[in-house]
């Protein structure tokens, strides 16, 4: 009995997951979590012998209650339940299920985080790691230095880029030359694709813009910027994420720095200069200023730092 609800339940995901692929046109990553977080709930459930088409209120509580004594923080905790109540509301609108077991119960809310960046002493000694090749070995796994040269040069590209646009790293491993606007040996700008397939234009600084277009010249428009070799596919997430911790290590920065942190350190940097929220929120393609206000209330908190020991 338990197997065949159960079948039944990835039969009616698979058909969730679709809808937000292709109606919603939510990335890959998120598609990805929605499902980690739907098999962690159908297996809760099947483990309590419940029928997820049969689920109450005080079913969605008591599912609450496992995850935060399994350890599971409150951010995460509240991540599963949205998920949960978007899948819900989406079942009941096709008539999969009668009633939606979330809509009555009290949602836990995400707590805030306050984000993490670099510091622009930080930003100056990663930049630095990052351009000195003396770590490199003359041959690493069969590979030559030139070779590896190649590769770390590849990601001081990508790692710069996001520093200068603010791009995530989904976006900017997603990027083909055709992507990039170049006016006079300039390139002036990046067009993005983001989140719920929305399109918008990223202005580049000048001086990284010269750079960036050199970097360019000899690939074909429909090459991706960040290929492992010409004609292939991006590099990975998870490599990208690895290759920058090394780096961060190397420059003896004491903090765990992800590529969206250095998207932080970029929405900073442009606090920092007195850019309207507005305008920060059309460049990072928050979807609700709200989401761009954890900045301000970032800077609020290191003023009260500064000025704590006065």
């Amino acid at each position: 009995m338990a197997n065949s609800i159960e079948l039944k339940f990835k039969k009616i995901q698979k058909e969730f997951l679709e809808f937000l692929k292709y109606t919603k046109g939510h990335a890959d990553t998120t598609c990805y979590n929605y499902s980690s977080d739907l098999n962690i709930w159908i297996a809760w459930l099947i483990e309590e012998n419940l029928d997820w088409r049969k689920c109450k209120p005080v079913d969605v509580e008591h599912f609450v209650s496992y995850l935060s004594k399994k350890g599971i923080g409150a951010h995460a905790v509240a991540r599963k339940i949205s998920c949960l109540s978007t899948f819900y509301k989406w079942a009941k609108r096709r008539e999969y299920v009668q009633d939606d077991p979330i809509y009555l119960i009290d949602k836990p809310k995400r707590p805030s985080r306050m984000p993490i960046w670099l510091e622009n002493e930080e930003q100056a000694s990663f930049m630095k790691a990052m351009r000195n090749y003396d770590d490199i070995p003359e041959t690493i796994f069969g590979r030559s230095k030139t070779s590896s040269v190649k590769i770390r040069q590849r990601y001081e590209l990508l790692f710069e880029l996001i520093q200068k646009s603010g791009l995530r790293i989904s976006e900017a491993l997603g990027l083909k030359i055709s992507d990039i606007r170049v006016v006079d040996g300039v390139a002036k700008s990046v067009r993005v694709i983001g989140k719920g397939n929305k399109e918008r234009q990223v202005p580049l600084p000048e001086a990284f813009g010269r750079v960036f277009s050199v970097s360019i010249a000899d690939k074909s428009r429909e090459e991706y910027l960040f290929s492992k070799k010409p004609g292939g596919k991006p590099i990975g997430q998870h490599a990208a994420r690895a290759y920058l911790k090394k780096l961060v290590e190397k420059a003896g920065i004491n903090k765990k720095v992800t590529p969206h942190k250095l998207r932080h350190t970029y929405a900073t940097r442009l606090l920092e200069k007195d850019v309207q929220l507005i305008d920060i929120q059309a460049l990072l393609g928050h979807e609700s200023i709200a989401t761009t206000q954890i900045y301000t209330h970032a800077g609020q908190e290191r003023l009260s730092k500064l000025v704590a020991d006065i």
